[in-house]
């Protein structure tokens, strides 16, 4: 499949920033990086909403993903023939996975299709994505990241992929917070092989946000029935 096997490892366990490139065109307010996160996400407060780990994912049975952790699905009806799977690995996943598969796209007739993200992030704000991903030499070199406004589709970002060792991606989401209504939709559209073997994997997918705290008058009701039923005991 043209995959280059050696190469450089980025280094996840000290948080530090992988050796990869990240493509120009980011959208205002958005923030993105090639950095080695592991599970502990963009920021220290951040909470996992949803992650998949694609361990025991089989194209064959369908190309709709749920997630491993939490709840969404990654939809990959849209790259067509052209889904595989190939060797994953455990830069950018959650505490005790194993390397285990990543998804592929394998050939140039597959520049310009796509795969789709959805996640419900109601209650969440500061919301982020991270995944690991690398190419072969002349796999998808020109890819981006768009989300779903309710009307249109409309590019967020565009990425790069090392050709040589799996890197992270890491994209700050805030400026969606309020886009979506409480669900978020995000699709990647690959581009940019120039070979009919050149190939792109990806290997855990990540959304990440912090959690909106409950309204003071929330908390004090919460506070007084309890107070109410310590007395009626």
């Amino acid at each position: 499949f043209g995959i280059a096997w050696g190469g450089r490892v980025c280094a996840a366990a000290n948080g530090g920033f992988a050796g990869g490139r990240v493509g120009a065109g980011v959208a205002p307010g958005l923030v993105a990086g090639a950095v080695a996160l592991g599970a502990s996400g963009g920021t220290a407060d951040a909470a996992l909403i949803a992650a998949w780990n694609l361990n025991g994912f089989d194209p064959a049975s369908g190309a709709i993903v749920s997630a491993s952790t939490g709840a969404g699905t990654l939809d990959c009806t849209g790259l067509g023939t052209g889904l595989g799977l190939m060797q994953g690995t455990t830069l950018g996943a959650q505490p005790g996975e194993v390397a285990g598969n990543a998804l592929a796209v394998v050939g140039n007739a597959y520049n310009q299709a796509s795969l789709r993200l959805e996640v419900a992030t109601d209650g969440f704000t500061d919301l982020g994505l991270t995944f690991a991903t690398r190419r072969s030499s002349t796999g998808f070199a020109t890819n981006r990241i768009e989300y779903w406004s309710g009307l249109a589709w409309s590019t967020l970002a565009s990425f790069g992929s090392n050709p040589t060792a799996w890197e992270v991606q890491t994209y700050s989401l805030a400026s969606l917070d309020s886009v979506g209504d409480g669900y978020l939709t995000l699709r990647i559209v690959i581009d940019g092989a120039t070979g009919s073997t050149g190939s792109i994997r990806f290997d855990n997918f990540a959304v990440t946000g912090t959690a909106v705290p409950a309204p003071a008058g929330a908390v004090a009701l919460l506070g007084l029935a309890g107070l109410v039923a310590r007395r009626r005991r």
